[in-house]
């Protein structure tokens, strides 16, 4: 129902207005009135009425001027003046703030009746309208994150053709050209092994959106469900300075963020040529996951008058353990790439790992007899973590030969390594698939009970999640191959079918109960989606 607010200065008017009229019967609600515009603004403010019944001449406030305060802080407002003088320059004026209707008084109820329902079908239509461009403003959002996101996975893949980027990039909008080029990531997630999602991430996810939306140097982009690149484009003189400024907005929000999920930020070095973004993108995620998982530390080799251990004697040590970085060792390393990392990066991270060591400790053979005890020690604990038993070889036979040669030498070390993570982290994301299921069988489940809502969108349902619209979004499109709005769309399809095969309803009357106010909208995608009308597929055609 619309709200309407009545302002009159003689009280019989007042009165005999809003008793002349069954209000609710017409589709309206009476909310208010005052004596005044200055008594009656305040009012107006609180209750937004989407129509106001003002006089024109009254103390105190006129109707003109509050017509002005209104027009300028409510634009949609629908206001009728009420005169008694039939004077041209107060029509005039009246026009000229945006008042929809001059009447004179005495005015009948048959009168008054038929403005109100000419201003109601008014009404109506700015509201189709609006929801109209909501519903497609959806869906080109989520046809644009759809698409940003096949973008990037070109731009960066090294396959394609720098035309056919451009191209693909015109299409959706998107102005890729400048003379430097850099990319800079994020890497923001929640435990994935954890019970439940927290509302961390989402929160920071939202406030960078916001601020980087506006800015034209950068191009926000999903790369992955916990990944999100920055591609900067500028001139050559300043995208070090925009590449320093983005690092740092995205530090400053990241850690300021309360309860802070688990969050770090690399970036690439620029480069001047569109075809050489894959190579900036790979060195900038190796760096990325390199500050994921290790451990903060000096780095450097104890002073001579500080050391930990005396030299070697024994001709059975054949290190000098003062050489080596005790916080290399630390089992923390290994089990948060088994907790966050990411498979494709397996091999470089077991690299990384063994350089950290120094020449000296990979060069022992009993020092690497220990860096791989300690490991077996990790990934068994972890692995009985994940929910099965103690971990073994008699599941593992691959696992088994690479062991015996991996005591020989630092690359058979190395290549057991990788083999013993990847088995690991295949097993984990199953754990994160199911856990995953889990979260999509809850989300399926809503949209099952309120695709009737015509309110229901990503953001609604990302709520419903406890995630990042943009996580969201990127977690549904790999569960079902679909993007959100397809989906939905699929689902309210299904069910328009239905009540037009199995019912007399009307298909305004199935538009609205399968989510859509407006009639039109809904004949419109239904031949989109089905290839005819409504009308034709009742009848069989």
């Amino acid at each position: 129902m619309y709200r309407v607010f009545l302002v009159e200065d003689e009280q019989l008017i007042r009165e005999g207005i809003r008793q002349l009229v069954e209000w609710e019967e017409y589709g309206f609600k009476f909310v208010g009135e005052a004596s005044d515009g200055e008594l009656a603004w305040p009012l107006i403010q609180k209750k937004k009425p989407d129509i106001v019944i003002t006089d024109i001449r009254m103390p105190f406030m006129d109707g003109l001027s509050l017509s002005r305060l209104i027009k300028k802080e409510f634009p949609d407002t629908i206001i009728i003046i009420l005169s008694g003088y039939d004077d041209f320059s107060y029509a005039k004026e009246a026009i000229e703030i945006g008042v929809n209707q001059y009447l004179l008084k005495p005015l009948s109820k048959d009168q008054l009746v038929g403005v109100l329902q000419e201003v109601k079908k008014k009404k109506d239509e700015m509201t189709r309208l609006e929801q109209y461009h909501a519903q497609f403003s959806k869906e080109i959002q989520e046809y644009l994150s759809s698409s940003r996101r096949s973008l990037f996975d070109l731009l960066v893949s090294g396959k394609a053709p720098v035309s056919r980027i451009l191209d693909r990039a015109e299409k959706i909008g998107i102005d890729l050209s400048a003379v430097s080029y850099n990319i800079v990531l994020l890497m923001l997630e929640e435990d994935p092994l954890h019970d439940s999602y927290t509302s961390s991430s989402a929160d920071i996810q939202e406030k960078i959106e916001r601020s980087f939306s506006e800015n034209e140097n950068i191009i926000l982009f999903s790369a992955g469900i916990d990944l999100t690149a920055f591609f900067l484009k500028a001139e050559k003189d300043r995208i070090e300075e925009i590449t320093g400024a983005c690092v740092k907005k995205l530090e400053s929000i990241c850690g300021a963020a309360e309860q802070s999920a688990r969050w770090a930020v690399t970036a690439g070095d620029p480069v001047a040529r569109l075809s050489s973004i894959p190579e900036c993108y790979h060195a900038a995620r190796k760096t990325l996951f390199r500050r994921l998982f290790s451990v903060k530390g000096s780095g450097e080799s104890p002073l001579e008058d500080q050391r930990l251990f005396p030299r070697p004697s024994d001709p059975l040590l054949d290190f000098d353990p003062n050489d080596l970085d005790a916080s290399k060792t630390d089992q923390q390393i290994i089990r948060k790439f088994l907790t966050n990392g990411k498979l494709d990066d397996v091999d470089a991270f077991t690299e990384e790992y063994f350089k950290s060591f120094g020449p000296t400790g990979i060069s022992s053979t009993l020092f690497r007899h220990y860096i791989l005890l300690n490991i077996q020690f990790t990934v068994s604990a972890f692995w009985e973590s994940l929910g099965k038993e103690k971990f073994t070889f008699a599941g593992h036979p691959g696992l088994q030969q690479e062991l015996k040669k991996a005591v020989a030498s630092l690359d058979g070390a190395e290549s057991y390594v990788s083999a013993l993570l990847k088995e690991i982290i295949r097993y984990r994301d199953n754990v994160v698939t199911n856990r995953y299921h889990e979260m999509m069988s809850e989300v399926l489940l809503y949209i099952g009970e309120h695709y009737s809502d015509p309110e229901i969108g990503l953001n609604m349902v990302a709520k419903v999640a406890n995630v990042s619209a943009t996580h969201f979004s990127a977690v549904f499109s790999q569960q079902t191959g679909k993007t959100f709005v397809e989906y939905l769309t699929e689902v309210r399809m299904k069910k328009a079918k239905e009540l037009l095969r199995c019912t007399n309803k009307s298909s305004s009357s199935i538009a609205r109960e399968v989510g859509y106010n407006d009639p039109h909208y809904f004949s419109f995608l239904f031949k989109k989606v089905n290839g005819v009308s409504p009308r034709d597929y009742r009848n069989g055609k």
